[in-house]
Parts: C-alpha cells; structure tokens; sequence
C-alpha cells in the first residue's frame, strides 16, 4: 500500500498520456487493492455508527485500448468497504474479479473496446468471454453476499468483509443474462425488488430476503432498446420511464457511440409505465416532453394519484449520427429535482421543477421507499468545472420547498452519492447520518465525511482520512453491524 506525504500527490497513479477528463482528477485510477485500520479521523465518529459503508469505483484496471474515447462507464470495478464501530474507522478495497477481468489480466492488456464514446474494436483472443463485464455501477449485501451489479451482466458476488469474489450470482437460476444495478429493498418485506433491461424489453423482478430466489417476475415490451438505468416503486406500482436514450449494440458493433440520444423514436416524447405489482396490469402515461430520468428519489401514492419524485435531464448521450465523443457536459446536461403526479383514474399527469439547484444522484431515508417521504438528499453539480463533476451536498425539504447547500471542508470537492444511515431508534426521518466520500485535490486522496442528517452544516461530526483514493463512481449502500456479522457467518458456513 502506497502511502502519499501530507499535501503530496497520491500514488500509485497510473499516469496515462491523456488529457481525458474521466483519466484524471477525482476519477484517476488506483492501481493497488489495499487494506488499513484505525484511521486518522478528524472530530468524532459517531458511537451508534457500527457497520460497512461499501462504494464501488469506476477504476480501469489496464489502460483503455483508445485513450481519447473511454469514457467513466466503463472502468472497471473496484470495491471499497469502510468499516466503523466503537467510534473507529477501517477500510479495504478490492478488485471485482470477473471473468472477463481475469482474461485481461492473464492478458496482461485490456482487451475490450469502449461501448459508450466507441473504440477500435478488434478480433478477441481465444479463450475470452464474448463480451466484458464491467462490474462497476452498485454494490449492497443480499443473500448474505455483497453483490456487484452492472447493466450488460449478471450481478457479482463477493464477501463482504475479505472481499475476495466468489463469482457469477443469478438469484438461484432466477435470472440468465442480467439484471439492472439499481434495486429497492420492500421496507414491509426486505424482498429485493429490481429489473433488466434486455433491447426492448423490461422484466421485473421480486427476489425473497430469506432465500435469495426470485418470486415474482413479469415481462413488458417498450418497443425500443432504451438505456432505462434506474426506477421506483410505489406501494402497489413500479414504475419505468422510457426516454429516446438508446443502448445501440449495432453501433458499437461498428466503432461508434453506442450510447445515443435519438427523439425520433418516442415522437409523442417519453413515456411513464406503470405494473400494477399486484396484478401485473400494465398501463402508459406521457411525461410530457422529450427529457430522460437520470435517478430516483421514490414515489409513494395518495389517493388514486402517484407521486413521482427525480432528477431530469434534457437529454442524454451522443446524437445518433454521431461519429465522435461529446464533451462530457454536453452529453451529461446538468440534471434537477422534479415532481409528477399521475392520476390513475383520469389519466391526467402534472409536473413541476421542484429545486432550481443543479444534482446528481438523489437519495432518501431507505425506510421510507413507497411511502411519502419529506427529505431528499443529493449532491451538486453547480460549477459545470472540466475535472470534476459533483461540487456540494443538499437537502431538499418537501414540506418547507427549500434547498440547503453545504461545501465540503477545504480544500474538499467531488463528493459521492450521499447515504443515509438512521441513528438507533430513530426519532424522524432525517434523525440520521448522511456519509459521502469526498476527493482531496491537494493529495489526490479520499475523504469520508459524517454529517448530521438532521442539521446538514458545511463542518462534518467526523472527516476521516484514508490512504488511497477511491476513483469517483456512481452508487453505494450502507450495511448495519447485524446485517454484516450475519452475512459473514453465513458465507463462513457457504463457501
């Protein structure tokens, strides 16, 4: 493990002879899996804060066949567990080992183009799985394993205190190709609710808490091969929205951006689906305009209206025709936090802006999926800045219609997805930690930062400092002591 001086560059740093945005900065690569303990820590982490924070990063492992084109989506997947209890703090990370990481390894070489911006495809070597998977996009525990998810493959399953992988996982022979990187945990049952999206078509899933087998799945045809990354469940509906980003395997095919951005195939704009949960019943309502999701808060019902909260972009991805990349705010627009309501009686459907603070992946108290929530949580992406992306961490109050905004401890920036994390016998909603892992430009380093969810302030109850930098990526979750030590004693008895 490479330990930087106080105020000196990070290694171990890959230095690749790039300009390229998603290269470099808070996204730069980390070459090195690492382990430590008893962190410094600055104020005090919180007593009843016993468990593991898990992020997954988007971390190239060799360098990208075509420098100027790779893009963040696709590094592969490293994971960082930071471990707290009795007011200290540990971490490791550890690489995702799939199989197609361990060709390039053995290769010595990454040996799979880009999908997103396009490469130089090439004849694979002999021997290598078809297609890569990345492994990058989220992580959280289920069925006793700490599972890694990806869009194009099936989840990965690691344990969640050695992080050694143990390989493919496909709910017991419940699923064969995929599955989405984004689920939702029934707070009524601890059943794993989740997708995939295969082309144009979407299938639900409902997986059992005790035994890992799926227990409900039905399939929708939506007509065309949308990227639909994320979605929301209500107390009876599930709730897709299906927007022209298209995921092109033709164009890829061919050595151009496969993620393409092409209203001519939604020309009512996008649409809003719903599946009844209970019976399957599938029913289509219009967003009203061309915009694409990018994640989801929750949505709850009241009455026989839906409410819908998330963040919204005017677009997402290359133009169709494109022939090169675009830069990266260009073909990720600021996104903000919107409002529908649908009314499933008359089919009428409303929306509304409900900040004006530009933000990315929006969060809430996981306790409250499918019912009304008062708290939504994200971070900022105010400055537009060419080596960054995110810049500040924010509450909305639903009840009050207020943003507050704080800044990261200088010279902090880049924060991560926030998590919430309740106290024990929570008072509120909000009666809670918020943790975020922040980039230090003076170090190259991480950061972990503890707020007070209930009095969200720019100075955290604990920053602790860690060793290594975590490459900025997209999601994480938070896993209590109980679910942890239980998980760890199942695998002992498993594997």
């Amino acid at each position: 493990m490479s330990v930087a001086p106080q105020g000196q560059p990070a290694g171990p740093s890959q230095n690749w002879p790039t300009e390229n945005k998603w290269l470099n900065g808070p996204f730069s690569p980390w070459a090195e899996e690492s382990h430590g303990y008893d962190l410094p820590v600055k104020g005090s982490i919180p007593e009843d804060l016993a468990g593991a924070l898990f992020r997954i990063s988007s971390n190239p492992r060799f360098q990208p066949r075509n420098l100027d084109r790779y893009h963040w989506w696709e590094g592969d997947g490293m994971v960082a567990g930071l471990y707290l209890r009795d007011g200290k703090a540990a971490f490791r990370t550890g690489w995702v080992a799939t199989d197609s990481m361990k060709f390039e390894v053995e290769q010595g070489e990454a040996v799979y183009s880009g999908f997103v911006n396009g490469g130089t495809p090439g004849r694979l070597p002999k021997g290598a799985p078809p297609a890569k998977n990345v492994a990058n996009t989220n992580v959280g525990i289920f069925d006793d394993h700490l599972l890694v998810y990806f869009e194009g493959g099936l989840p990965t399953a690691m344990h969640p205190q050695t992080l050694e992988t143990y390989g493919a996982y496909d709910f017991h022979g419940g699923i064969d190709v995929l599955c989405t990187a984004h689920y939702k945990t029934d707070p009524a049952t601890g059943d794993l609710l989740f997708f995939a999206a295969t082309g144009p078509v979407i299938t639900w899933y409902r997986a059992d808490v005790r035994t890992g087998q799926v227990i409900d799945s039905h399939t929708i045809d939506i007509g065309i091969p949308a990227l639909m990354h994320d979605f929301v469940v209500s107390e009876n509906y599930a709730i897709f929205f299906v927007a022209p980003n298209l995921f092109r395997l033709d164009l890829i095919a061919q050595g151009r951006p496969g993620v393409v951005w092409d209203e001519s195939v939604l020309p009512h704009g996008t649409q809003i689906v719903l599946m009844d949960r209970r019976t399957h019943e599938v029913k289509w309502y219009e967003a009203g305009g061309m915009l694409a999701p990018t994640h989801f808060y929750n949505a709850y019902e009241t009455g026989d209206e839906v409410v819908i909260d998330m963040h919204r972009i005017s677009r997402i991805g290359s133009p169709a025709d494109a022939l090169t990349p675009l830069g990266s705010h260009e073909w990720f627009p600021p996104g903000y936090s919107w409002q529908w309501r649908i009314d499933t009686t008359t089919g009428k459907v409303s929306d509304r802006r409900v900040s004006g603070v530009a933000g990315e992946f929006p969060k809430i108290n996981d306790g409250y999926v499918g019912r009304r929530h008062r708290y939504g949580y994200f971070v900022t992406t105010r400055d537009l800045a060419p080596e960054t992306m995110t810049d500040g961490l924010a509450v909305h109050d639903y009840l009050k219609d207020s943003t507050t905004v704080v800044e990261g401890p200088h010279p902090l920036t880049s924060p991560s997805e926030p998590v919430f994390v309740p106290r024990d016998n929570p008072a509120s909603e909000n009666d809670g930690y918020l943790l975020t892992l922040w980039w230090n430009p003076e170090t190259g380093l991480s950061e972990l930062l503890i707020h007070d969810a209930s009095d969200l302030v720019a100075e955290p109850l604990a920053q602790v400092r860690l060793p290594v930098r975590v490459p900025f990526g997209f999601h994480g979750s938070w896993a209590d002591q109980a679910v942890l030590d239980k998980s760890v004693s199942a695998l002992s008895d498993r594997h």
